[in-house]
């Protein structure tokens, strides 16, 4: 071959080696974008496991309910089954799923039965399409919508529907809104899947956005993924957001006389939290439990959870009412929050859920469906539950939970469902999952921030004013603090004193004459969710002072709360070294922790904090370490590095050819 044929393409080679090695690099951009026409559809079995998850599909005009399904099959490698007849397709097998004896695949449109066929149905833009393998007459369950529009007027007022079996919260809401007459415009995107736009032609401001709530909480998925459950209440509520105003510049001239200062009102101390205030205040609440009848069964496992950290005795009837559960739908939990919940509450009742009737809800977990594309709160509760018992899992499961929770961070520290405003609910309850990760760096980064944002987010009350929890509700305060304590931050130190007194006390001014807790402060009567809560946040900074553990962690043998192992000192955001603090309050910025040895024997007994005599030493159970995180970022320097290096290469072969051709 020719020599200067040969050297042109040797430089030819050289620089697409360059090109394909910068490209390489190329991160993908992930984009939501909403699609023009669109419905979304999902799949369930006769047990309620998901077999073809929830997938946004576009439409075209004529496409029927039927072709939704194929298309949805199609990008789920899920296989579609069925028979052509006289009425159309009859379905037989969706996702390797198929009825047997009198059961069939039943067709149901934004939440209740259809009245014709899925392959007659015409696709609509905004429906919602759920298909479930079900016996006549089909299952079903009650639910209450309201919708509260402009300047508080009442839409729909606690409106009872009744649903499929394994219908969502947005089929809730259309069927509601059918009743008074009401449309709602909802957008569909491959991401977030469907969200409300707007009810009725409400008359929509700028900053104007309608919140989503399921009873009286931030709804912490799509709509559209919300299973409700019997007796739920989805609230819609038409908020405004108000962005920060700048003061307006000053205009030159005579400056004015200040005016005298209106006389202000002294703000009351607020009481000390001593030691007997918790004591009598989880007292008061485990009375409330009895006076109230609470159930403690399954489906009410924050009661469990902070029944196991009173240090009470769970009741026979839960651990009876989830193996029920587990039987009768064979260990398979449609719901991964359910799952997630029952292994939590199985743990602290002493109970190892690796093996409940024969079935292992730890594999049913590290292998559901769910977590194929996670929402933060599912890899929140997935590391609470495995970590609940110190259960074994696969190599990486914990390292994946840890990580999603991280690339959720917003900016500027804390976590938040959706959006870019963060809620001190969530990032109370990622400090909780993160706590027993926080020897690692980069997980220890972002709780550090997740501290400050709780610190700077918190009002001069002592609260958080978050508008779509109704104002400043107790729930914010109680997980800001059971995340702060398990972080091994002082919820009542100085970062988190204002004003009005610090988390602690704020807490207080949310209780009730029967012992339990109201949602906002102006509330008259308890409420049960409050309440659980208030609890645990009582219990997590009962552990915290005493270093005896996280509340979510428990020892299977006895049910009690193992210690927490050693962690890195966590100091205050902005805060100086602190003074020594006074008997039964911990030092901050060097809380009493002990090693975590290799074998330990179990902690018998919790130690309280009005025990008068002296606090004997306890052994921690033996628990999993936090496996250090593997590397996923990309290495900036390498690639510029090698982009470069290729870059020479190509400038010498093409100057050496130059040089021959010359000589």
């Amino acid at each position: 071959m020719n020599k200067g044929i040969m050297q042109r393409w040797t430089v030819l080679f050289a620089v697409l080696m360059l090109i394909m090695g910068n490209l390489a690099f190329v991160q993908p951009a992930a984009n939501a974008a909403a699609l023009d026409n669109a419905v979304t559809i999902k799949a369930i079995d006769e047990n309620g496991e998901v077999v073809l998850p929830l997938t946004a599909v576009e439409i075209e005009e004529g496409e029927t309910a039927y072709d939704v399904l194929q298309e949805a099959g199609e990008k789920n490698d899920a296989e579609i089954e069925a028979t052509m007849g006289e009425y159309g397709a009859f379905i037989t097998g969706i996702g390797g799923a198929s009825p047997t004896g009198d059961a069939y695949w039943s067709f149901n449109i934004n939440g209740i039965g259809a009245e014709v066929g899925a392959s007659t149905h015409k696709a609509a833009n905004g429906d919602h399409y759920l298909f479930a393998i079900t016996e006549w007459p089909s299952p079903s369950v009650t639910a209450k919508v309201s919708v509260i529009g402009k300047d508080g007027a009442e839409m729909i007022s606690e409106e009872s529907v009744e649903l499929m079996e394994g219908a969502s919260a947005y089929g809730a809401l259309i069927q509601a809104a059918s009743k008074h007459d009401l449309s709602v415009q909802a957008t569909v995107d491959n991401t977030f899947f469907t969200y409300i736009n707007n009810i009725e032609n409400t008359e929509l401001g700028a900053n104007d956005y309608w919140s989503v709530g399921v009873n009286g909480s931030d709804l912490n998925s799509s709509i559209v993924d919300y299973t409700i459950q019997p007796d739920d209440h989805v609230q819609l509520t038409l908020h405004t957001y108000e962005p920060p105003s700048e003061p307006d510049p000053e205009e030159p001239g005579e400056p004015e006389e200040p005016a005298d200062p209106e006389p202000t009102e002294p703000v009351e101390e607020a009481d000390p939290i001593t030691d007997q205030v918790i004591n009598e205040n989880i007292a008061n609440i485990l009375s409330y439990i009895k006076t109230t009848n609470v159930s403690v069964t399954y489906g009410n496992e924050w009661w469990v959870w902070g029944l196991a950290n009173a240090n009470e005795e769970i009741p026979s009837s839960y651990v009876t009412s989830v193996k029920e559960r587990v039987k009768s739908v064979e260990g398979n939990f449609r719901n991964i929050y359910d799952l997630e919940k029952v292994i939590m509450g199985l743990s602290a009742a002493g109970q190892d859920a690796s093996s409940v009737e024969g079935y292992d809800l730890v594999e049913a977990l590290v292998s559901h469906a769910s977590l194929d594309n996670p929402i933060i709160n599912m890899n929140i509760y997935a590391l609470l539950a495995v970590d609940s018992g110190q259960y074994e899992t696969p190599e990486g499961f914990r390292e994946e939970q840890v990580e999603g929770i991280l690339d959720l961070e917003l900016d500027g520290g804390g976590w938040s469902f959706v959006g870019s405003a963060p809620s001190p609910d969530i990032t109370g309850m990622a400090l909780a999952a993160l706590a027993p990760y926080k020897e690692q760096a980069e997980v220890k980064a972002a709780m550090d921030r997740a501290v400050t944002y709780l610190s700077e987010a918190q009002g001069e009350t002592g609260g958080y004013n978050i508008e779509s929890n109704g104002g400043d509700a107790s729930e914010s305060i109680s997980q800001a603090i059971i995340g702060l304590a398990s972080a091994g931050v002082d919820p009542s130190g100085e970062a988190f004193t204002k004003e009005g007194g610090n988390l602690l006390q704020h807490l207080m001014k949310f209780k009730q004459a029967d012992g339990g807790f109201s949602h906002l402060q102006d509330d008259e009567a308890s409420s049960s969710m409050s309440t659980q809560q208030a609890l645990l946040a009582l219990a997590a900074y009962q552990n915290f002072v005493n270093g005896s553990g996280l509340v979510y962690q428990f020892d299977l043998e006895s049910g009690e709360t193992p210690e927490d192992p050693e962690q890195p000192e966590t100091e205050q955001p902005g805060e100086a070294e602190p003074e020594q603090p006074e008997t039964g309050q911990p030092n901050e910025s060097d809380p009493e922790q002990t090693e975590q040895p290799s074998d330990q024997d179990d902690n018998d007994e919790v130690q309280k904090p009005n025990d008068d005599e002296s606090a004997a030493k306890t052994t921690p159970v033996k628990k999993t370490e936090g496996k250090k995180l593997p590397e996923t970022g990309t290495n900036t320097m390498a690639i510029m590095i090698a982009g470069l290096g290729l870059l020479l290469i190509g400038f010498i072969l093409f100057y050496l050819n130059r040089k021959r051709k010359t000589a």
